[in-house]
């Protein structure tokens, strides 16, 4: 009887031990996968391509205000005030989207959607030649295809106006004639 008292005390200890120890493993297991995301963005030079990216924003912004229309006729007190109100523009868009302020999510997102197998994986793949040459090519692929996408937009946009204009046609000839309480009088 007493042996099975003590074996009965010994699982409660070992279990109140492994409910005691679960969570500092878990977190354990978190700040691994977590150094490991980092490592991974690291390698693929998040912080390089969110630079980018925020540069090229910087300049269509820029080519979009001098072409607004009344752009060329504008004073230099007002180009400096367009001028002044881009960068402040754009200083808000660094700080809420550049990479300092997006890394912490990045990585949260990372880690909540990929397994530490999956981010070794990764990581392995971006430090080979092979992964680095994808990485070095891809912000040129991505503009490429950004302009190819852009050139069949000019296709197809007299299309979807000729198709909006057909819509509302029909629209008009299908809504019935109102009889409102003004139209009486």
């Amino acid at each position: 009887m007493r042996t099975k008292k003590n074996l009965m005390q010994r699982w409660v200890v070992v279990l109140v031990l492994a409910l005691a120890v679960a969570p500092c493993v878990a977190h354990a297991d978190e700040a691994s996968k977590r150094a490991k995301v980092e490592e991974l963005v690291s390698v693929m030079h998040m912080d390089r391509m969110m630079d980018q990216m925020m540069e090229a924003v910087k300049g269509q912004t820029e080519q979009m205000m001098q072409q607004q229309p009344g752009a060329d006729s504008m004073t230099p007190e007002q180009k400096k005030i367009v001028t002044d109100y881009q960068a402040k523009a754009m200083q808000i868009v660094i700080d809420s989207m550049g990479w300092k302020a997006m890394e912490p999510q990045f990585v949260t997102l990372y880690a909540q959607n990929f397994t530490e197998d999956e981010i070794d994986g990764m990581v392995t793949f971006y430090k080979s030649p092979t992964g680095q040459a994808v990485l070095n090519k891809m912000p040129q692929l991505m503009s490429s295809a950004m302009q190819l996408t852009q050139s069949r937009m000019v296709d197809v946009q007299p299309k979807l106006k000729a198709l909006m204009e057909d819509e509302a046609k029909q629209m008009a000839a299908t809504t019935p004639k109102s009889s409102s309480p003004a139209a009486k009088n």
